[in-house]
C-alpha cells in the first residue's frame, strides 16, 4: 500500500505556550488574580516546602474515629474515616485524610500530610513527609523528610537517614545531576509501588524508581 495522500495524513500542529497565552488574552475578557505567594513545584524539596506552606494553615478538626488515649497535639485534622490507635501521637500541623490507619504507638509529627487509605503501623515515625495513597509503613519504621508514592509498601525496620555527617545540604539526582536540596535534612524520594525488604536502610537524597525492590538487610546508598 502506498503513502496516503496528502489531505488524508494527520498533522500536528504545535503553539508555543507564550503565543496560546497572549491568543487567549486578546479573544476572551481575563480577570487578574493577586497572589501574595508563589512556589514552584517541579522538584521533590519543592513538594515538601509547598506541603509545609498549605499544612501551615490547618485548623485543628477531628471527625475520625481517635482513640481515648491517643494525643492529639496542635493543628492535627482527622478526616471522616481515618483511625487513630491508641497510644499514638500526632504532633501538628498533620493532616490525616479519610480511610487512613495510624497504628498503636505511632508519632506522626511535622508538617505531615497521610494521604487516603495509608497506614502508618506501630512504632512507626513520620516526620514532616508526604506519603501519598494507599501506601503503607507497617511497622517499627523511620521515615522523615520525605516523599513516598502511591501503593508503596516498607518492610518492617525499613529506616530512611535524613542528614548527611558533614551537616551540608542533602543532593538528589535531578535529570542525571546531583543537586543540592538546600535543605540540611531530606530524607528519600520513592516511587509508586516500590517494596523494601524487612531492615532495609536509606541513604538521604536516595531516589527509589517506581516498582524498585531491595534486600532483606540491604543498604541502599545510591538510586535505582
Amino acid at each position: 500500500m502506498g503513502p496516503l495522500p496528502t489531505s488524508s495524513r494527520s498533522r500536528t500542529i504545535q503553539y508555543e505556550l507564550t503565543d496560546v497565552v497572549a491568543r487567549v488574552i486578546e479573544e476572551y475578557e481575563m480577570t487578574p488574580a493577586e497572589l501574595d505567594h508563589w512556589l514552584d513545584v517541579g522538584r521533590p524539596w519543592e513538594l515538601l516546602e509547598a506541603n509545609e506552606w498549605k499544612l501551615a494553615e490547618l485548623d485543628r478538626r477531628v471527625d475520625g474515629d481517635v482513640a481515648d488515649d491517643a494525643h492529639l497535639r496542635g493543628d492535627v485534622v482527622v478526616e471522616a474515616g481515618a483511625i487513630v490507635e491508641p497510644g499514638a501521637v500526632i504532633e501538628g500541623p498533620v493532616l490525616i485524610r479519610s480511610g487512613a490507619h495510624v497504628g498503636p504507638n505511632a508519632y506522626v509529627r511535622g508538617h505531615t500530610l497521610l494521604e487516603e487509605r495509608t497506614e502508618v503501623g506501630h512504632s512507626v515515625e513520620i516526620k514532616n513527609s508526604v506519603i501519598m495513597g494507599a501506601s503503607k509503613v507497617p511497622h517499627l519504621s523511620y521515615v522523615g523528610d520525605s516523599v513516598l508514592g502511591s501503593d508503596v509498601n516498607f518492610g518492617a525496620g525499613t529506616v530512611v537517614g535524613n542528614l548527611r555527617h558533614d551537616d551540608e545540604p542533602v543532593r538528589l539526582t535531578v535529570k542525571g545531576d546531583r543537586v543540592s536540596t538546600g535543605r540540611r535534612k531530606f530524607g528519600v524520594v520513592v516511587g509508586d509501588r516500590v517494596k523494601t525488604g524487612i531492615d532495609t536502610s536509606l541513604n538521604a537524597g536516595v531516589t527509589l524508581s517506581a516498582g524498585a525492590t531491595t534486600e532483606p538487610g540491604e543498604r541502599v546508598l545510591r538510586d535505582r
